[in-house]
């Protein structure tokens, strides 16, 4: 499947490491359709915004990001959450959710967008 033209909502409250996820699906061919580092901000967005895929922070400044999850899975949007908690801690409603353990790489970025996307949400 190819992810050139995908448009991406990217959740993350680290600007550096917001970046860097710009960067990676700049190079894979994907648009960043906006970021967003709050709940309140990705909330917003993530009730608006077209976009094809979004990649959550689980914790963002001290907020779960599961909100914003709820929304995209009654959009129907599929989504991946990066964290440098892991799977464990998921609540059981979001256990499908593809996760991609920080620190990652373009690789495992690239990867674990194309299992998101290929999962019914």
């Amino acid at each position: 499947m190819s992810l050139k033209g995908k448009r991406v909502l990217v959740v993350e409250d680290e600007a550096v490491v917001c970046m860097m996820i710009e960067d990676f699906f700049n190079d894979i061919g994907c648009q960043v359709v906006a970021t967003a580092s709050t709940l309140e901000e990705a909330l917003g967005k993530s009730n608006t915004l077209e976009m094809d895929a979004a990649i959550l922070d689980i914790n963002l400044g001290g907020q779960l990001s599961y909100p914003v999850a709820a929304v995209l899975t009654a959009r129907q949007i599929p989504f991946l959450f990066a964290t440098g908690y892991g799977a464990a801690g998921l609540p059981p409603d979001l256990k499908y959710v593809p996760v991609l353990s920080q620190p990652f790489g373009i690789e495992q970025l690239e990867e674990t967008l194309r299992r998101a996307l290929a999962k019914p949400a």
